[in-house]
């Protein structure tokens, strides 16, 4: 396995180095938060590709790779405009607790990942015909064959993660537009497409920011329940268009401040225009 990922697959696994710091931070509070090992972040690398819109030919979506069924029974809202399976801080701590409930169940870490992949059910199965043996290894014959290779792939791939610079992988930085973010709270319909062509953000990346809107347009709320998410410096020209509620980071060097200013009353007098239109 591990050779599998420094060596076949070296330009992939590259990628998922780097893209792990967009999303490690954010699992890591979570699972802190939870009392959860820190190393089950790299659950959602085996799971997704660390790809919030990735879905499965079985339907399971989102970083976490939740099936519609068990994101509903963990509290997300899936429906034909919002898809919350795919809402990073939402699906991670769905996972979080998804994942605390399988362990209180079968008492050990390796059968709580196990029981992620096939489900409890086929767990307590593989535990029933091998006598009631509670380690993964010796039930393994018993579980799918998906799952007798997943408990081994995310041991390959959490040592990958962690060693990669042993096999000299170099991590391949993100498109700074996923990493320098701000959100907001969204109180009027925005459409997303609309919106690309109006701040020139590649549409694809603007839906791999805002994953959770499944028709590409974030629906009005009073109270501003849904959210935007995009890079700083849009966001400040977006803030100053929208019925939105930004958490902008504050300018602190003066000349700096000075020229981000002006640039930012430029692009938002023309982003003015284009709505006028």
């Amino acid at each position: 396995r591990i050779k599998q990922y420094t060596v076949q697959q070296r330009d992939m696994c590259e990628i998922l180095i780097g893209r792990s710091s967009i999303y490690f931070p954010l699992f890591e509070d979570v699972f802190r938060s939870k009392g959860l090992p820190l190393d089950l972040k790299y659950l959602s690398v085996v799971e997704s590709g660390l790809r919030p819109i990735a879905t499965s030919r079985s339907g399971a979506a989102g970083l976490w790779q939740f099936m519609r069924p068990t994101g509903r029974m963990m509290g997300l809202k899936i429906n034909r405009t919002i898809d919350e399976r795919r809402d990073v801080q939402k699906s991670t701590e769905a996972a979080a607790e998804y994942l605390l409930h399988l362990y209180e169940r079968f008492d050990d870490w390796t059968l709580a990942i196990a029981a992620y992949n096939c489900g409890p059910g086929n767990l307590r199965k593989a535990i029933r015909k091998s006598g009631g043996k509670k380690n993964f290894w010796e039930i393994s014959k018993y579980l799918p064959k998906e799952t007798r290779e997943y408990v081994p792939k995310f041991i390959a791939i959490s040592y990958v993660m962690n060693y990669y610079y042993e096999h000299d992988l170099v991590p391949e930085l993100p498109n700074e537009n996923l990493t320098n973010t701000t959100k907001a709270k969204v109180f009027e319909k925005i459409n997303l497409n609309k919106l690309s062509k109006e701040i020139g953000i590649d549409i694809k990346v603007l839906k791999t920011l805002n994953p959770t809107y499944v028709r590409n347009y974030i629906p009005k709320t009073e109270e501003g329940t849904y959210n935007l998410v995009l890079p700083t410096t849009e966001m400040r020209i977006v803030a100053e268009n929208y019925h939105v509620l930004a958490e902008l980071p504050e300018l602190v060097d003066p000349e700096e401040s000075m020229i981000a200013e002006e640039i930012f009353m430029f692009q938002a007098q023309v982003l003015r225009e284009k709505r006028q239109k």
